[in-house]
């Protein structure tokens, strides 16, 4: 089995959206890139790779709280993740579940 092993960039957009989840809040695909406009083209790889890691520690799929401003849902791309990734959950049980793991932790 191979270790995923996250980059400082991957690192820094999965540490945004755990302080997210943490506070029971969704997060903007335009908010993830306003800090570094190169991974506009990238950050559909950068959250399906995020959630590779998070399934690899057997932890909540942030990459769920990810949203467009025009639907308040993750883009195509999420779903279709889900199905190659065989994540068989729907999207509200997702988020929660990341609400609910990172506040915890946050707590502590």
């Amino acid at each position: 089995m191979t270790v995923i092993t996250l980059t400082d960039k991957e690192t820094a957009i999965r540490e945004k959206l755990i302080k997210a989840a943490s506070e029971g809040k969704k997060v903007y695909y335009s908010d993830l890139i306003e800090d570094d406009a190169s991974i506009v083209r990238s950050l559909g790889a950068i959250l399906e790779k995020i959630t590779r890691y998070d399934i690899e520690n057997k932890q909540p799929i942030l990459a769920s709280i990810v949203i467009a401003k025009s639907t308040g849902l993750p883009n195509e791309g999420f779903f279709e993740m889900c199905d190659t990734l065989n994540i068989d959950a729907y999207l509200s049980d997702m988020q929660e579940d990341c609400f609910e793991w990172w506040g915890d932790r946050q707590q502590v």
